[in-house]
């Protein structure tokens, strides 16, 4: 005896999302145009309140517009909590890390928000030294973006802010994939 399958059944039809893979796909933070905060996401109205104590950094979700003392407000952490012509920009200020011999990098400060603009900054060496940099989940993200002559077209991480991205290069604790 044999076993017979059938099946029928393509997207040609599709009067909607189904349970196929790309219908199940979810926006890069999992939120629908909330902010990722440390290991959790704001929801849409609140903003992250990121303070470190050492090199250790602590993430709330605080209502938008609370303060924030001593830490970074992030409204945003990436194009998609923007308009469509807005890129969310981040600017964060640190003493040491760039430079070996300045120690492990010390966190003073930063935030984040929707402009119409955000080109790559930095005032190094300086210090205090500002960084200002698109935050993104994708390459793709980081698109038109250049400084010291290198274009600067990848999604990178640093341990220093966890599960944040951010449009940058391959120096220090920061890693590009």
């Amino acid at each position: 005896m044999g076993l017979g399958i059938a099946g029928c059944g393509d997207d040609s039809n599709n009067a909607g999302p189904d349970m196929s893979m790309p219908d199940l796909a979810l926006p890069p933070d999992m939120s629908l145009n909330g902010v990722v905060c440390g290991n959790m996401s704001c929801a849409v109205g609140q903003d992250c309140c990121v303070t470190v104590a050492g090199t250790t950094p602590t993430s709330a979700c605080i209502n938008a517009g609370d303060a924030c003392t001593g830490g970074a407000v992030l409204k945003c952490d990436g194009p998609e909590d923007c308009t469509q012509s807005q890129f969310c920009c981040g600017m964060i200020t640190f003493t040491g890390g760039l430079d070996p011999d300045a120690g492990a990098p010390m966190f003073n400060g930063g935030n984040s928000s929707c402009t119409g603009t955000c080109d790559f900054s930095t005032n190094y060496p300086q210090t205090p030294t500002t960084v200002t940099t698109r935050l993104c989940h994708f390459d793709d993200d980081c698109t038109g973006l250049s400084a010291l002559g290198q274009s600067i077209n990848k999604c990178c991480s640093s341990t220093m802010a966890p599960g944040l991205h951010f449009c940058g290069l391959a120096i220090g604790p920061i890693t590009c994939p």
